[in-house]
């Protein structure tokens, strides 16, 4: 049992997720194809745990080929932010197969009690197309913005900082997946669609084909809106690079702010999903660092080698708490 901490805490966790949802998403997968009816909901499911499998298998091979080549050493640092997002793909194919109680509902009606209005169904009085692709734009962003801060840190080999913001991140990532099971809840494009009287339609641009793209990908039943990731990890990628990269912070904020307002009015959130995002932020701040220094600890006492930074990651981090 004790050679379960030769792995680093967050790969731990990792397989925690991973595993369940892979099983999950190729049980979605079969019964797909079995109910001719539900077509291509959950599409590219199996393919993109195979195409996993085939990079996890090759950086296994690398590790015991070139154990001490930076290169591979770089790969297993970034290797937690990619297997986040394949699961993140698996709990969208899965979660309605592991809680039915959706709550999109409430959420829909706490948006009126807070603000009057349902804001994402507000906001289509500002519709344009030239809106539509900024929007987009920024909506898109996310996919940098998320590991930006913990990536500059890396190449400027700060590992400790580095340490504490991959941690953090991947902390409030995998909270965030926790309460997507336990709180379901589809994204307001799919549970109010008679309450849009307006076409989200941009120009025929790139922008524009890389956002269909991106969530025709997605189950038409997704219930991953609850709460905001978009929200919460870029809040916690501007909480880290406030500590450690203080130019950083200010280039990322309008982005941020951008990314913010790009869900209410791509209606991919409520704004109670938004709050919860950033409500859950602070909370993987506070707890990643205790998290990670509790488990280099216990590696330390057992004889295996922490990952590099770790050892004082917890203290790097709560400098700035």
């Amino acid at each position: 049992m004790t050679r379960i901490f030769r792995l680093r805490v967050e790969e731990v966790i990792a397989l925690v997720f991973l595993l369940p949802t892979t099983y999950l998403t190729v049980v979605a997968g079969v019964y797909a194809r079995e109910v001719g009816s539900l077509g291509d909901r959950h599409r590219l499911g199996i393919v993109r745990i195979a195409v996993a499998a085939f990079f996890l298998g090759a950086l296994f091979a690398a590790r015991r080929l070139w154990p001490r080549s930076p290169w591979v050493q770089g790969l297993r640092e970034v290797l937690p932010f990619l297997t986040c997002i394949l699961i993140y793909t698996n709990l969208h194919d899965t979660i309605g197969f592991v809680n039915t109680h959706d709550i999109h509902g409430v959420l829909a009606e706490l948006d009126r009690e807070l603000f009057g209005v349902i804001p994402c169904v507000w906001a289509q009085k500002f519709i344009t197309p030239a809106r539509t692709e900024v929007m987009n734009f920024l909506y898109l962003n996310f996919f940098w913005i998320a590991p930006s801060t913990a990536l500059l840190l890396l190449v400027r080999r700060r590992l400790p900082e580095f340490r504490a913001t991959v941690m953090g991140v991947l902390v409030c990532f995998y909270f965030g997946y926790l309460l997507y099971i336990l709180f379901p809840a589809a994204p307001p494009r799919l549970v109010l669609p008679f309450e849009f009287k307006r076409n989200l339609q941009g120009y025929p641009s790139l922008m524009s084909n890389l956002s269909a793209g991106a969530f025709s990908l997605l189950p038409v039943d997704s219930r991953a809106a609850f709460p905001s990731l978009h929200a919460a990890v870029s809040l916690v990628a501007m909480i880290y690079a406030w500590r450690f990269l203080r130019t950083w912070f200010w280039i990322l904020l309008p982005f941020c702010l951008g990314l913010w307002v790009s869900t209410i009015y791509l209606r991919h959130h409520f704004a109670v999903d938004l709050i919860a995002g950033w409500a859950l932020a602070p909370l993987a701040v506070w707890v990643a660092p205790r998290l990670d220094g509790w488990w280099s600890a216990r590696q330390a006492a057992l004889g295996y080698a922490p990952a590099r930074g770790a050892t004082v990651a917890d203290r790097a981090a709560l400098i700035g708490a």
